[in-house]
């Protein structure tokens, strides 16, 4: 009587690709040098700056290596604690109480790690609560000290930091602060987030910077901190986060897939290269939706130019239109305006095309803040993001699509 046959393998095939916010991909590609820096200088006990800034657009892998930062300073022997600021934080009272809050937290690890009980007693001394729950019961303390202006309530909330980790046998204390380009003066409403922050490290880090930060965001951080103290650019080390270089975007796409036992057709993996122009996001979105779509080991380019209008359509309605209804009505008369052209266009270029539309210049800088679009010279604008413009000249059949869902 004969075998029966064996039957054949229905698991799916593997998909190595994670697109996401802040999901870490399945490989780090492009960006040794700049961990290999970043070892360094937690291994410098003074170094030439004593802070960090990573600026870039949006989706090109900012906080994946924010998160790589802090478990490698772990690993180093610094204690580490991150954190997304929000909109609430360009209220002093607010920035004031998320970074007392996050000292507070190193702190008592500081004290679990030399022995010492009082890091309730530190905290409160800091944080000024105005409720403390004791069991059950709550408590409203008292105390002796006025109020504090924001910069020296950071500057003290900081300094306590600093003794704790003293008395541990840590090098030191990192913030990492994500979507830090929020923090901004504003002397209509007598906000200075930014500047009270700078201020206190400033303070604390005169001796020695066991405490050190690392601030996260849009390029417009960088104006900011400029903007906020005239002293800035001698705190922070600039690193720019951009656009993988042609061979790492291959290596983004190859090595996950060699991992998985799949591959791209090389002539494939170069179309995508080219069209992506090697955003981290978009490589990720590209391999992850192919892989998702072709049952076979090895995809072709055959296989992209088959499902290239639903990979288009899903990707438009996945990242595309969200950026482009918060741009609001003006900003989308802009950006359209541009579309019109195939190259960057000059501020005079869009007054002229929208005549009507008044504060032309204030529209655009908002744009400039959101990451929509940015400067490659003096005077002249164009999109931030791949492929930005190609949806665009398509975004009226999205909506229409996307409005009969």
């Amino acid at each position: 009587m004969a075998e029966p046959s064996a039957k054949p393998r229905t698991e799916p095939l593997a998909n190595p690709f994670r697109p996401g916010n802040g999901v870490p991909p399945p490989y780090l590609a492009g960006r040794d040098a700049l961990l290999a820096e970043f070892e360094r200088f937690l291994t410098e006990p003074h170094p030439v700056h004593a802070n960090w800034v990573l600026t870039g657009l949006r989706g090109t892998g900012k906080t994946v290596l924010l998160g790589e930062f802090a478990g490698r300073g772990e690993r180093a022997g610094w204690l580490c604690l991150g954190r997304e600021l929000g909109d609430r934080h360009r209220d002093e009272a607010k920035l004031v109480e998320a970074v007392g809050a996050d000292c507070d937290s190193l702190i008592r690890r500081c004290d679990a790690l030399a022995g010492v009980g009082q890091a309730v007693e530190r905290g409160l001394r800091f944080l000024r609560p105005r409720r403390v729950m004791v069991g059950e019961i709550g408590v409203e303390p008292a105390y002796d000290a006025p109020t504090i202006e924001p910069a020296e309530a950071l500057a003290e909330g900081l300094a306590e930091l600093d003794r704790a980790v003293a008395n541990t046998g840590r090098h030191g204390a990192l913030l990492l602060y994500d979507e830090a380009h929020l923090l901004t003066d504003d002397r209509r409403r007598g906000q200075y987030p930014l500047s009270s922050l700078l201020a206190a490290l400033g303070r604390v880090q005169r001796d020695a910077p066991r405490v050190r930060i690392v601030l996260c965001g849009l390029p417009t951080l960088t104006l900011n901190l400029k903007r906020a103290r005239t002293y800035a650019e001698r705190m922070f080390r600039h690193a720019l986060v951009a656009n993988l270089e042609r061979g790492d975007a291959w290596d983004a796409l190859g090595v996950p897939l060699a991992g998985g036992g799949r591959s791209f057709a090389l002539d494939l993996v170069g179309d995508i290269v080219a069209v992506t122009d090697g955003y981290p996001y978009f490589l990720q979105f590209f391999g992850g939706f192919l892989c998702s779509r072709v049952p076979r080991p090895t995809v072709e380019r055959a296989d992209f130019a088959a499902l290239e209008q639903a990979l288009l359509y899903e990707l438009d309605l996945a990242f595309f239109e969200d950026r482009y209804a918060v741009a609001g009505p003006a900003g989308q008369r802009v950006l359209e305006v541009m579309a019109r052209h195939a190259r960057s266009v000059t501020a005079l270029d869009i007054r002229r095309s929208l005549p009507e539309t008044a504060n032309v210049d204030q529209v655009v800088a908002r744009l400039l803040e959101r990451g929509l679009v940015f400067r490659p010279s003096r005077g002249r604008y164009d999109f931030a993001l791949p492929l930005f413009r190609a949806y665009l000249r398509r975004q009226p059949n999205l909506t229409q699509l996307s409005r009969g869902r």
